[in-house]
């Protein structure tokens, strides 16, 4: 297969270099910053818990009260925030609502945060920089990050982005602890939402809050966009955001979602969900296998046929594969025999296409022959293998088992012939699909995390591969170099009794302050 010609990368460089700084100077800040967050910890920790508390589970989505909130803690510590509604999308359902806030230092030219309103036009493409994404939500084959015009006198613009928006409960009473709790207890904030990521959008906040009351001279402005409808991948939290150039000028941007301490996220694999529908022959079902077609049997083979789709090698460019080697160590450092752990070899996952029947369903009677059934396939592509090359093998791999797909991908809205045989399935890629997406490790936003991650939680800190997808894939594609990095306790991410250790909460906010100072130098040194 080929080799991607134009990945999502983002610039190896940035556009911008802040002023020269004294280490004297520079160094006496950071401890400032440093000693203010220690002290307000409890504060940091009572702000996490606040947010735990408001219910924002999607679905159904509604994150109204978490989003009143926000703002209104951010606009009473003196950083202006607004709430921007999503009343621009179709079905976009209740309480699909953004915060976006910015602190800007003094002697910078005023610029409310959030300029552009959610009735302003996107910005053009051409324009702005930005590859904006299909109408359909599909980020494009072709889009690739384009920097800004080198030489510019702009200062950098930092974004601090995360999501309150949280997986459902569940059944409550699996969990051992009110699962809105937001206390702290032997150590660990806990609650849904304190891993993913509450905790660390309180990081972010107050963070914020402590670089404007310390009055530190940021030569750049930081911006805030706390978003709705990430858990489900919806069109109405960061793609709305940055289709409405509410992120314009961001030079460079950190996302807190839950990573391992010491470990941020700086590339994940392309998403393809695909929706297989197959259409059957129904009949008598004492007939079978002599009268009527089974879509259930074709659907059957074809969920088989698809687990082929693992031996497709990928061929990624010479600049990422240490990236992926230092993913592999990573990933194979943290395999066991334990319960829940993974097995060694779960490092292929950054090399192999991953396959996973989520649903499959069909017919309507145990004595009816079915007549139409349906498999929704997850598909993570790794770095060096494309979309359409993934989604060519699909097509090849169901009509070996008599699966013959009219059009191969409904997004190109072409019908495309079934190799001589009759039709009989189709296939619809979900919105929000995206190519394999990294950010340079050495970016200057991927540098100076990383650097101050080395001083607060250990020197072995550095940026790996995610097999999983994010709110990130939208960053890049938009031309901004992003990494996530955000206090979690990994495995209860998305299960019961979530919780997060307080002194990653703490250190986490530490990191994301001195990213911001860093990246951002200092004015007038």
């Amino acid at each position: 297969m080929s080799t991607p010609e134009t990945p999502h990368t983002s610039p190896t460089t940035s556009p911008h270099t802040p002023p020269s700084t004294s280490a004297a100077a520079q160094g006496e800040w950071e401890r400032r910053i440093l000693a203010e967050l220690d002290r307000r910890a409890p504060e940091l920790l009572e702000l996490a818990g606040d947010l735990i508390r408001i219910p924002s589970e999607n679905p159904a989505g509604d994150c109204s009260a978490v989003a009143a909130f926000t703002a209104g803690w951010l606009n009473e510590h003196g950083i202006e925030a607004r709430i921007h509604a999503v009343d621009d999308v179709p079905d976009a359902g209740p309480g699909r609502v953004n915060v976006v806030a910015r602190l800007r230092p003094e002697h910078l030219p005023a610029e409310a945060p959030g300029a552009a309103t959610a009735d302003a036009a996107v910005p053009d493409t051409a324009a702005s920089g930005a590859v904006q994404q299909a109408a359909d939500g599909t980020v494009p084959d072709t889009a690739t990050s384009a920097p800004s015009p080198a030489g510019t006198s702009a200062p950098r613009h930092l974004a601090l982005a995360g999501h309150y928006d949280v997986v459902p409960i569940g059944a409550t009473e699996r969990w051992d602890f009110p699962p809105l709790a937001g206390d702290v207890v032997d150590g660990y904030l806990r609650g849904r939402g304190a891993s993913d990521m509450k905790a660390g959008l309180a990081g972010q906040m107050l963070s914020m809050v402590v670089l404007r009351d310390l009055g530190v001279p940021l030569a750049g402005p930081i911006t805030f966009a706390a978003v709705c409808d990430e858990e489900t991948g919806g069109a109405t939290g960061s793609p709305w955001v940055l289709e409405h150039g509410m992120l314009d000028g961001v030079t460079g941007a950190v996302i807190a979602e839950p990573a391992e301490r010491g470990f941020p996220t700086i590339g994940q694999k392309s998403l393809n969900k695909l929706r297989i529908t197959i259409d059957g022959a129904p009949g008598h079902g004492s007939l079978q296998p002599l009268h009527g077609t089974s879509a259930n049997l074709l659907a059957a083979r074809a969920a088989l046929a698809l687990q082929d789709l693992w031996k497709m090698e990928a061929e990624p460019p010479e600049s990422v594969r240490p990236l992926i080697a230092d993913s592999v160590d990573y990933a194979e450092a943290r395999t066991g025999d334990g319960p829940g752990a993974y097995r060694p070899g779960i490092s292929q996952v950054f090399s192999h296409v991953t396959v996973n029947i989520g649903t499959l369903h069909g017919g309507t009677g145990v004595n009816v022959v079915a007549d139409r059934a349906v498999l929704e396939v997850d598909t993570r592509i790794p770095i060096g293998l494309r979309r359409a090359d993934v989604n060519a093998r699909v097509i090849e791999l169901l009509a070996e088992a008599g699966v013959h797909v009219a059009g191969e991908d409904s997004q190109a809205g072409e019908q495309a012939p079934a190799g001589g045989h009759t039709p009989n399935a189709r296939i619809e890629v979900a919105a929000q699909a995206s190519e394999a997406n990294w950010t340079d490790k050495d970016d200057p936003i991927v540098v100076e995390l990383v650097g101050a991650l080395r001083e607060v939680v250990g020197p072995e800190s550095k940026g790996v591969l995610q097999w999983a997808s994010s709110d990130a894939r939208f960053f890049r594609a938009h031309g901004i170099p992003v990494l996530q990095y955000g206090p979690a306790e990994l495995p209860c991410v998305h299960g019961f009794n979530e919780r997060c250790r307080v002194a990653d909460v703490v250190d986490a906010a530490k990191v994301f302050a001195l990213t911001a100072v860093r990246y951002l130098g200092l004015a007038g040194a």
